[in-house]
């Protein structure tokens, strides 16, 4: 059951097949928002840190339970199903899911005590963080349930949804909106392109387009680069586009000329 239960264990043995797969996931998701809220926005992590772990705990606990589903129930509903567990996991996700989703939101349920007893959030943001996760939970229930291309509009919903959690909880308006459109264009507005061109999709002119995504991903880093600098020239732009850009871009970069070189090879699951 453990592994089931522990937030990011089935994230773990269910998509990370190397370690190198691993690492890319920290880089791309918690330490870039780690940067993003502390280096680049200026928060205090003395402060901030403790609550940037637990929110990202936070959102794992109910996010998961999306990926269960999906594998061991929607998955036999695709064309081209992608079997991420064994038959035996399976079998023990559609008999004990109800226990799963039980003892994940009782765990939820003890990290929002904590927040609130040790006054890391304010009562009123507990109240919308509650919100925020219920609905991310039924935009999990809606990319599960539909299977056509609607899809990608939904997993780009999940994704936004994903790298703005963290940030409205720690920065909220402070900065206005820019922070969340940085992260946009910064990696869903990608991730939801690589998502786009998967087999079952069958958007075949559009695969043709995209080609080889890690070509594709060094290019469109690089390509916003340019823009931000070109743009930079002309108009008053806050330097944290720049900052962000050459942070994936040198890791995606980094990545292609490995491929290239043959030090590094693709895992295909």
């Amino acid at each position: 059951m453990f592994r089931f239960i522990a937030p990011f264990n089935y994230l773990y043995f269910s998509r990370l097949r190397i370690k190198a797969e691993v690492y890319s996931l920290i880089y791309i998701y918690p330490l870039a928002l780690a940067v993003y809220l502390f280096g680049f926005y200026g928060q205090s992590i003395s402060e901030q840190g403790i609550l940037f772990i637990l929110l990202l705990v936070m959102w794992m606990l109910p996010y998961e339970v999306g990926y269960m589903i999906n594998d061991s129930i929607t998955v036999d509903y695709e064309k081209y199903p992608n079997r991420r567990i064994s038959q035996n996991d399976v079998s023990f996700i559609r008999k004990n899911l109800p226990s799963i989703m039980l003892i994940r939101f009782g765990l939820l349920g003890a990290i929002v005590g904590v927040i609130m007893v040790t006054n890391l959030m304010e009562w009123t943001k507990m109240v919308y963080c509650g919100i925020y996760l219920a609905l991310v939970s039924i935009a999990f229930q809606f990319h599960n349930r539909i299977r056509s291309r609607y899809n990608v509009l939904t997993y780009f919903v999940l994704c936004v949804l994903k790298y703005w959690f963290p940030v409205y909880f720690i920065l909220g308006f402070e900065f206005g909106f820019e922070p969340y459109i940085i992260l946009l264009f910064s990696f869903p507005v990608l991730r939801t392109i690589e998502h786009s061109v998967k087999p079952k999709y069958e958007l075949l002119n559009w695969q043709a387009i995209i080609g080889p995504l890690d070509t594709f991903r060094a290019i469109y880093y690089g390509s916003g680069l340019l823009s931000v600098f070109i743009a930079g020239f002309f108009l008053k732009m806050n330097p944290i586009w720049l900052y962000v850009f050459t942070y994936f871009f040198l890791f995606r970069a980094g990545i292609f000329l490995l491929i290239k070189s043959g030090a590094y090879r693709r895992v295909v699951s």
